[in-house]
């Protein structure tokens, strides 16, 4: 085909309207809602497909750190990462494109070293929010919140039910390094000398059936459960610890170093509560479902700030 001059123009200028149009470069898109989805559409796709996040969507593949603290983040018994925060991370990782969860087992105490060393992508081990944890790593909103509890020998012969019972009873307490408890026992004005520290949730236990401790502290939730799969040993009733007149709600979250990573997972965690995955899913461990109303009630900015 021969062109002139003119008709080359004429041939370019209609080709040009064709691609505009097909991009949506007209006006009336513009002032249309389509326009609005569209551009909410690719922000969050934008946003889901930068830096570390869109590196684990390549790989499909995210490593989570937990404690191997049951119900909150362990391995059964064929090696299966389970427990309310992994699986609640694989749902809401699926929906962000990421089938494959691994888990690294680490003690609770070295959870946040592991993530800023790059161990793995996040923790998803129940780790309660607190200030001083927020200043080192970012949080997505909670799952879920428990009270604590004591677990003592059958009778409870010290008649221990709050941190206060523990100074007035002399009683030696098992806590987990660099879980809340120690921190709540310390504030809580218990003398360090009453306070045996363990880096692992079942030598708490080993302990307080050797009698080697009084009690051992922790969630009501793991509390309760160590004592029903134990004998001679019975879960105190669960309470909040009251800290300078201030009551401490402890409730659980996902911990992130990228802030992308969090955000993304943050908008999915909260679209996984509202249509009731979240509640479901954690609830099939133990927990009551006042406790996943009352998480999904609060954000990490509330529980991270002093």
């Amino acid at each position: 085909m021969t062109f002139t001059h003119r008709s080359r123009l004429a041939w370019l200028l209609a080709l040009l309207a064709l691609v505009l149009a097909a991009c949506g470069g007209g006006d009336d898109a513009a002032d249309g809602d389509d326009d609005t989805a569209t551009t909410e559409a690719s922000t969050t796709t934008e946003a889901m497909g930068d830096g570390l996040l869109a590196e684990l969507q390549d790989a499909g593949t995210v490593r989570v750190g937990i404690a191997n603290e049951v119900p909150y983040g362990y391995e059964d018994e064929n090696g299966n990462v389970t427990g309310e925060a992994p699986e609640v991370a694989k749902a809401v990782l699926a929906n962000l494109g990421i089938d494959n969860v691994e888990a690294v087992v680490v003690e609770f105490g070295t959870l946040i070293p592991g993530l800023q060393a790059g161990q793995f992508d996040m923790i998803a081990a129940g780790m309660f929010i607190t200030p001083d944890r927020a200043e080192q790593i970012i949080f997505s909103d909670p799952d879920y919140c428990v009270s604590n509890a004591f677990a003592v020998a059958e009778g409870n012969p010290m008649d221990i039910s709050d941190f206060g019972s523990i100074i007035d009873s002399g009683a030696t307490l098992a806590v987990l390094s660099g879980a809340v408890d120690e921190g709540y026992a310390v504030d809580s004005g218990v003398p360090d000398d009453q306070i045996s520290r363990f880096s692992d949730v079942n030598a708490q236990y080993d302990a307080l059936d050797a009698g080697r401790v009084d009690a051992v502290s922790g969630t009501a939730l793991t509390v309760n459960t160590q004592a029903d799969a134990l004998d001679g040993i019975e879960a105190t009733p669960g309470f909040f610890p009251v800290i300078d007149g201030v009551e401490q709600v402890g409730c659980g979250g996902f911990g992130f170093l990228d802030q992308g990573f969090r955000d993304a997972f943050n908008a999915e965690l909260k679209n996984l509560q509202a249509d009731g995955t979240v509640e479901e899913i954690v609830t099939s461990f133990g927990f009551a479902v006042e406790d996943v109303e009352k998480a999904a009630a609060l954000t990490a900015d509330e529980l991270s700030t002093p």
